[in-house]
């Protein structure tokens, strides 16, 4: 059984929806399938896009942004945080907010189809840290994948 990393969750419920994680190491965009209107039934079919350097760059580093805002929770930092930052990282959040844009999207062109099982961290995330040990494991799907 291989494991990759989930690296960041932009959309969530009742499971991740959207956000970047590792295939065979190699950070893609991951987009649920059902959700974004590319399956009809399955929800554990998810499309994966290799993701451009420079804009895995500014997704992480807007990630960073939101686990400090986490980490601070209940500290004098987060008094004047307002979601998904702290005060101190509000205007380069802002910033990486518009230049990432809508660009968090799987490519039509350029995306494999999986399903996908997550898996909690095996222990307590470090609040610090940037990566919080979620993990997923990915099964290729034989049947190509939906048009659009």
């Amino acid at each position: 059984m291989t494991f990759d990393r989930v690296l960041t969750v932009h959309v969530f419920y009742d499971g991740n929806l959207l956000g970047i994680a590792e295939l065979d190491g190699v950070p893609h965009i991951y987009a649920n399938g059902y959700m974004y209107g590319m399956e009809e039934r399955d929800d554990e079919i998810y499309y994966l896009s290799p993701i451009a350097p420079g804009l895995l760059a500014l997704v992480m580093e807007d990630w960073a942004i939101w686990r400090r805002y986490l980490a601070a929770g209940g500290t004098p930092d987060a008094a004047d945080a307002r979601h998904p930052a702290l005060a101190r990282d509000r205007a380069r959040h802002d910033a990486l907010e518009l230049a990432i844009g809508d660009r968090l999207a799987t490519d039509p062109g350029n995306r494999k189809r999986f399903k996908a099982a997550f898996w909690p961290p095996a222990s307590l995330p470090d609040p610090q840290a940037l990566w919080d040990g979620q993990r997923v494991q990915w099964t290729p799907c034989d049947t190509p994948a939906a048009p659009g």
